[in-house]
């Protein structure tokens, strides 16, 4: 088991200390050790980072001196331990207080004795998260949920009271394991059975074409992934390429494409037939996108390094589709990533906004008269949604919306907003 606190504890240092992000985290973590369950690691790890305001209140209630006092290493070990004393049943109260204790051994020894002494009154008091009283319903979801208040009443201006709690729930659930059907290598009923041949839980996906989802997160580790008969995408991004609908023949551009799963979605719609341009402003995520193709083996897919927000006039009007999933906040997909609530500084999406609007108004640019743009982000913030769109075409008089969603996170689905406009 100690191999195992150390892997999460390796992880949560890199998303706390180093602001990685967790998949990547634990992915490296599990690299470098010889873990016995790399499900507990995950589970570990993940829940902690969700969880981190509601323990972090639990926290200060046994800390004499405040948790502001506690240092970034034994702060870790204790959100772990108090983790896994409320939240893993697999694990005794007693040895998680030893496994933490332990652990706390290695990384940080001076603590050890502070970390025993407040995960035992933590177990004496009955092992609880216990959410605080409060008259104020915004600061009672957001220890509940443990959800920054800040962002709560950012949401709450938004959606309004009555739907606030849905939202922030929807962003705690864990959301739904969703893969595409690489419909140039395999069809679904096929996949299906050589899935459940494999012992995975897989069923159709009924809000898409291509969609299954699975109840194994190892399902990337199969024969049948490696041969790129499937990838995953999150439901709501998928119905935003389903949506789009390139056609084989098309030239698209994808702008900021990278790691490239909506570029190889759309290449398979278009039966490798066509050009994609897929651009990103970093090289080493270029490769990604290369590698992607190569799995999939889709050739119709020329990855380059380029700016979005600067623009190209040789890409002038030479488009039938463009695609703009634009950098985002994130506020979307905080379920899988809940490291980002922690991170989001409102003071900085100003800035964020004027980025998107210029890529955006790039990216309409490219288009050929009578062509398609599909602007897309994993966000809720109607800032970065709707109000872009309604800048745009505030600017440019033949730009016409033709169909929009704004997905939000319910259902163990991400939120996610895409909007067709046409030109």
């Amino acid at each position: 088991m100690g191999t195992n606190w150390k892997a999460a504890y390796t992880a949560l240092y890199k998303v706390y200390a180093e602001d990685a992000y967790s998949n990547l985290a634990i992915n490296e973590a599990l690299r470098d050790s010889d873990v016995s369950s790399q499900g507990f690691v995950r589970v570990m790890t993940k829940g902690v980072i969700r969880d981190t305001i509601l323990i972090d209140a639990n926290i200060n209630r046994f800390a004499d001196n405040g948790i502001k006092s506690i240092k970034k290493r034994p702060l870790i070990i204790l959100r772990m331990g108090f983790f896994a004393i409320a939240r893993m049943n697999s694990v005794p109260p007693y040895a998680a207080v030893n496994e933490a204790v332990s652990l706390a051994g290695k990384m940080t020894p001076g603590e050890k004795g502070f970390i025993n002494a407040v995960l035992r009154a933590f177990v004496r008091d009955g092992g609880n998260l216990v959410i605080s009283s409060t008259d104020d319903k915004l600061k009672e979801i957001s220890c509940r949920y443990s959800f920054p208040y800040h962002l709560v009443r950012f949401l709450s201006k938004q959606y309004g009271s009555a739907d606030i709690e849905k939202i922030i729930k929807g962003l705690y659930d864990i959301p739904e394991l969703n893969i595409r059907r690489n419909s140039n290598a395999c069809g679904r009923v096929d996949l299906l059975k050589r899935l459940h041949d494999r012992g995975i839980v897989a069923f159709v996906n009924e809000l898409t074409q291509n969609g299954i989802i699975v109840e194994d997160g190892q399902v990337v580790s199969t024969p049948e992934y490696m041969r790129g008969m499937f990838s995953i995408q999150s439901t709501s991004s998928l119905r935003s390429i389903e949506s789009f609908n390139p056609e084989p023949g098309d030239k698209v551009l994808d702008l900021c494409a990278a790691p490239g799963g909506k570029t190889a979605a759309m290449a398979e719609m278009m039966n490798d037939e066509g050009v994609i341009i897929a651009t990103d402003i970093h090289e080493h995520r270029i490769r990604l996108i290369n590698d992607t193709a190569a799995r999939l083996g889709l050739g119709c897919i020329d990855a380059e390094v380029a700016d979005a927000a600067v623009y190209r006039s040789d890409f002038d009007e030479y488009f039938d589709k463009v695609l703009a999933d634009v950098p985002c906040s994130g506020l979307g997909v905080i379920a899988g990533k809940p490291e980002l609530k922690l991170r989001v500084d409102l003071d900085e999406l100003p800035e964020l906004y004027k980025l998107q609007y210029q890529i955006l108004e790039n990216a309409y640019r490219y288009l050929k008269p009578g062509g398609t743009l599909m602007y897309s982000t994993c966000t809720i913030n109607k800032k970065e949604n709707e109000q872009i769109v309604a800048k745009l075409c505030d600017s440019f008089e033949k730009a016409r919306v033709i169909e929009y969603n704004s997905i939000l996170p319910y259902n163990k689905q991400v939120g996610f907003y895409y909007c067709k406009i046409q030109k």
